[in-house]
């Protein structure tokens, strides 16, 4: 991707056939995780589970998340390609498993596999697009690629109210989870592996050792980034799993009027993916962070306190601008602060260990801490601070890297001045 005289970027006939494939990858782990949010009241209902019981089997399906961290490590050895491509063969197939599954056991068990493979989707995505574009546009080419992924929550939203006038309900929703078995067949073959991982590969005999991430210099941003992780899912899992679960129990809505109001929030907030991509790279990544780490804390909690259907839909849109944009800040961190040797080894082990837990935790203490505190408004508002805790992380500890090159090879020195604070 170049700069032309205009000033915009134009893809390269190399990028013009990674980013449909990659995008779409993108585009059915958000179409898959809204299908689990949107219509968690209705699967409750139908395969007969409370809330105590419905926030356990989140969390069991969300254990997946943490499973993933074995594939997504294969891709330093094996290859970012093989990796993206077969998680994507294995998420679709399970998609279409789920939409006939009879009670919650299956269901769960479904859903737990299908999630390691879609979260290994989403985590080569994140290392395959840090390494194909160059310094100058990566914060707007991994904010492009993670938009793709709210395009695709906002299609569940569309189709529900459609699919809740027929017999199929929201299982529709997971045999249309099974359309990128198609893609892949068709468009699978123009996927290339990325030339970084190549050439670092070829470059070293060598091979880094699976702790090679807990040594210094990488150490210190291991430990901080897996703990920001942690608090940017504490919010983002809690207000994207409890919402429709929220306005339907507490607030009386229809299967329509969630429907609707989601599309218009997730669609209005896409923008938060432009804005963010162009701070990322004009502010850098730590002012970014800091504006929306706070937005995403303020605008969950006003969602989850209002009560006025203008209100919850004005501060919903606002929250969806925000919280949608944590998990590209988390990457853009992540990527640019380890080599390519151990790029997928450092992201399995601060989103897939340290990270994931808060996503296994997050609906199961949601929905105990209900009770104690007053409702499940007040419980996602506690969860919702998550991110204030990671902005002084983010502030003490971690050094900008809006203009740093990514490195390739494991070096057992500190990194250059220029790249700290």
């Amino acid at each position: 991707m170049h700069a032309d005289e205009s000033g915009r970027f134009r893809l390269s006939k190399r990028q013009r056939q990674l980013i449909p494939i990659l995008m779409l990858g993108s585009f059915f782990e958000g179409f898959d995780f809204m299908i689990i949010n949107l219509s968690l009241p209705f699967i409750s209902r139908d395969l007969g589970v409370n809330i105590q019981a419905t926030g356990l089997a989140l969390s069991v399906v969300a254990v997946g998340a943490l499973m993933a961290f074995f594939v997504i490590r294969l891709s330093d050895r094996l290859g970012r390609k093989p990796i993206f491509l077969g998680s994507v063969a294995m998420y679709a197939s399970l998609s279409i498993a789920t939409a006939f599954t009879p009670n919650i056991q299956l269901f769960v068990l479904f859903q737990f596999l299908a999630r390691v493979f879609l979260v290994s989707v989403w985590g080569t995505g994140f290392i395959i697009v840090a390494e194909e574009f160059q310094v100058e546009i990566r914060g707007r080419a991994l904010s492009l690629f993670q938009s793709a992924s709210a395009i695709g929550a906002i299609f569940p939203a569309v189709l529900m109210p459609i699919l809740a006038h027929t017999s199929l309900g929201w299982r529709g929703l997971y045999l249309i989870g099974g359309l990128p078995l198609l893609f892949i067949f068709f468009v699978g073959k123009y996927f290339h592996e990325t030339e970084r991982f190549t050439n670092a590969k070829a470059a070293t005999e060598v091979k880094p050792s699976f702790f090679a991430v807990f040594q210094p210099p990488y150490r210190r941003y291991l430990i901080t980034l897996g703990a920001i992780w942690f608090f940017i899912y504490l919010c983002y899992t809690s207000a994207m799993t409890f919402f429709s679960y929220r306005v339907v129990t507490d607030l009386n809505w229809t299967e329509s009027r969630v429907g609707t109001t989601t599309a218009i929030a997730y669609l209005l907030g896409l923008s938060g993916y432009w804005v963010a991509g162009k701070l990322l790279d004009s502010l850098g990544r730590k002012r970014t962070a800091v504006i929306f780490f706070l937005g995403a804390t303020v605008g969950t909690i006003a969602t989850f306190q209002s009560t006025n259907y203008t209100a919850v839909l004005i501060f919903y849109i606002i929250g969806t601008f925000f919280v949608g944009v944590l998990t590209v800040i988390g990457a853009s961190f992540t990527n640019e602060l380890f080599p390519t040797a151990i790029r997928a080894n450092a992201t399995a082990w601060v989103n897939n260990i340290f990270g994931r837990l808060a996503q296994i935790l997050a609906p199961t203490l949601v929905g105990f801490l209900a009770l104690p505190l007053g409702g499940i408004s007040n419980s996602v508002s506690l969860m919702a601070l998550g991110p204030l805790a990671a902005i002084i992380l983010v502030l003490l500890i971690l050094p900008e890297t809006r203009h740093q090159e990514l490195q390739d090879l494991v070096v057992q020195t500190e990194p250059p001045a220029s790249a700290k604070l």
